[in-house]
C-alpha cells in the first residue's frame, strides 16, 4: 500500500541520493516546476540514469511538461525506456478548484 509520494527536482542528484534515504514509498522525479526551459534537455538524460537505478522497491515516477509546452513529449520520449512505474501529469493551466470556507 502506497502511503506517501516524495517530489524531488529531476536535475538535482544531490537531492535524489538523500530522497532515497528517506521512508517515502516512491519518489516524483519533476521535470515540470523544478527544471528551468533550458535545462530541460540535460536533465531527461539525469533522470533517465536515476530510473535506472535500484530504488529498493520504492515507486518511480516522473512528473512531465504539459505536452502544449512542447516539453511533454520529449519528457516521455527520453524516459519511457527506464520503465518508470508513472506519469503524473502536469497541473491545469486554467481552471481553479473552488475555496474551501
Amino acid at each position: 500500500m502506497r502511503r506517501s509520494l516524495h517530489f524531488v527536482p529531476g536535475g538535482n542528484e544531490r537531492m535524489i541520493q538523500k530522497a532515497l534515504g528517506l521512508p517515502a514509498d516512491g519518489l516524483i522525479l519533476d521535470l515540470e516546476d523544478a527544471v528551468p526551459p533550458d535545462e530541460k534537455a540535460a536533465t531527461r538524460a539525469v533522470v533517465r540514469d536515476w530510473l535506472g537505478r535500484d530504488w529498493s522497491g520504492r515507486e518511480r515516477w516522473v512528473r512531465m511538461n504539459p505536452l502544449a509546452t512542447g516539453f511533454g513529449a520529449g519528457d516521455v520520449e527520453a524516459t519511457i525506456a527506464a520503465r518508470p512505474d508513472g506519469y503524473l501529469l502536469p497541473k491545469p493551466a486554467a481552471g481553479r478548484a473552488p475555496r474551501m470556507r
